[in-house]
């Protein structure tokens, strides 16, 4: 991450972080998907460089709280979670949905964004 970049955005890094090591982190489009079908109903945090393909199947994702598609991108996604790639995450957990829902971070609400 660079050294501008916005504190709600360092601290967004940081929940998902303390979720991921709890166990409470959904990694992938398939395991995103799941979280959804099972009316988890979680928070979808897409990377800003994901493709375009990718993007629409998961904006159509439904029920979920919101979107976060500005904030992090596939790069500090993978380094956070030790893995290659990574272009998008979903937590349910009341707790971390609780702490990244009071983030001041561009939201796209559910069923929306699709053109």
């Amino acid at each position: 991450m660079s050294a501008g970049i916005d504190p709600s955005a360092v601290k967004l890094i940081g929940l998902l972080g303390l979720a991921h090591r709890a166990g409470k982190l959904a990694i992938g489009a398939t395991e995103v998907e799941k979280l959804v079908h099972r009316n988890r109903r979680p928070v979808v945090i897409v990377a800003q460089d994901a493709g375009v393909a990718l993007r629409r199947r998961l904006l159509r994702l439904n029920p979920v709280r919101g979107f976060l598609t500005e904030t992090v991108d596939r790069v500090e996604l993978a380094h956070l979670l030790g893995r290659s790639q990574v272009a998008v995450v979903a937590v349910a957990d009341q707790g971390f949905v609780r702490g990244i829902l009071r983030l001041e971070l561009p939201r796209i609400p559910p069923a929306q964004g699709l053109g």
